[in-house]
């Protein structure tokens, strides 16, 4: 089982790495790593930096098509193992903030997903920054909050963003360059990614696809 993960852990890497340089990044390599300890099972993270040495904790890559210097940085992770059935991949958690400096000390936001969490819901995006109305709002709660404490949903397990959203959303709000053809690299993905949520709703819910396969017209109509 954990050779087969291996295998599509380490394409999705791939697929991943092929997706930023061909973006919004040039020379970042993204590694699958078995972590030495998971009460999951086998579970490999994938990010920038890792290795036998360093299993767990990817590094900051920077957000640039070329030599200059860059305005943001990126820090990638996912989490991944096979599905209960031991079959298909899935992602067990994510990570991707926005960063201003390598030491990521200055956050603009960061998407995180945590399958199965019970405090907050699963997928979410978190906001730095100060905001009026929230200031206004925490004057009557005894549980004061600052901004990027508050997890906006985004989507839930199947419906979250993916790594083409982030990167379109970068590019769009010009907040790093893209690349010549960076909209094709970012639909191809994002296409191959919702085929695949839906892939893994429709084992889920056979009931919904019998539902809509009744619901066609007959061909002989």
């Amino acid at each position: 089982m954990t050779s087969d993960l291996a295998g599509q852990a380490r394409r999705f890497a791939k697929e991943l790495q092929e997706t930023l340089n061909g973006s919004v990044c040039q020379h970042v390599r993204i590694a699958a790593v078995l972590r030495p300890r998971s009460a999951v099972g086998p579970v490999f993270t994938l990010g920038h930096g890792l290795s036998a040495n360093n299993p767990t904790q990817p590094t900051a890559f920077p957000l640039r098509i070329d030599n200059k210097k860059p305005r943001s940085w990126m820090n990638l992770s996912f989490q991944v193992r096979l599905d209960d059935e031991g079959e298909f991949l899935t992602v067990h958690s994510s990570y991707c903030g926005i960063f201003t400096d390598e030491s990521l000390e200055t956050c603009l936001l960061h998407w995180d997903y945590e399958r199965e969490k019970e405090k907050y819901t699963s997928a979410h995006v978190q906001v730095y920054g100060w905001s009026p109305a929230l200031e206004a709002l925490n004057q009557n709660n005894d549980q004061k909050r600052s901004l990027d404490k508050l997890h906006i949903p985004v989507g839930g397990k199947r419906f979250r963003p993916c790594i083409e959203d982030a990167i379109e959303f970068l590019v769009t709000e010009r907040l790093a360059d893209g690349r010549e053809g960076w909209q094709k690299r970012v639909e191809e993905g994002r296409n191959r990614y919702r085929r695949g949520q839906l892939l893994a709703m429709m084992r889920r819910h056979p009931d919904v696809v019998k539902e809509y396969l009744e619901g066609l017209p007959d061909e002989d109509e």
